[in-house]
């Protein structure tokens, strides 16, 4: 029992010495820097949400509806050397159903993965298009010499 208080003893010995010096460092921060800055440390974490928003979801997504479908599009750089149809497709659907943020959307969306076979053509000698079917689902992704992958799901209502 004596040595569980020693261990005790020797530790708020050590505490005493650091307790006034965080004390009096945090006294100086708040007296003297933060109110300096105050303005800025509202600021900043109110208003930077809104153009990081913007900048990362812009022109990367489009839908439009009619009265038989909703189509939605993506726009999906790819940073892949694979030529694989399959690694190709399962790379730009999972980077664009990380996008989607409709719980509804997201589920329906991930049975695809299940579906029929990949259906792939060539259109020019730089453009790739590879098709899915998956019941009222129909997903088309163009992969062009740009790196960028244009991506369409067609969902029927």
């Amino acid at each position: 029992m004596s040595r569980r208080y020693g261990d005790l003893k020797e530790v708020i010995k050590y505490v005493m010495i650091g307790l006034p010096v965080t004390l009096a460092t945090t006294y100086y921060l708040f007296i003297n820097i933060i109110p300096k800055y105050a303005d800025y440390l509202i600021a900043i974490p109110a208003i930077l949400p809104l153009p990081i928003s913007f900048l990362l979801t812009r022109n990367n997504i489009s839908v439009n509806y009619s009265e038989d479908y909703i189509e939605i599009k993506f726009k999906i750089p790819i940073n892949m050397t694979s030529h694989d149809p399959h690694e190709l497709f399962s790379y730009v659907f999972n980077k664009a159903l990380s996008k989607i943020r409709n719980p509804y959307y997201h589920y329906k969306l991930s049975a695809v993965t299940n579906c029929s076979g990949l259906k792939v053509s060539y259109q020019n000698e730089d453009k790739l298009v590879i098709r899915r079917k998956c019941g009222d689902i129909d997903i088309r992704i163009v992969i062009s010499s740009k790196k960028i992958a244009d991506m369409v799901i067609d969902i029927s209502y």
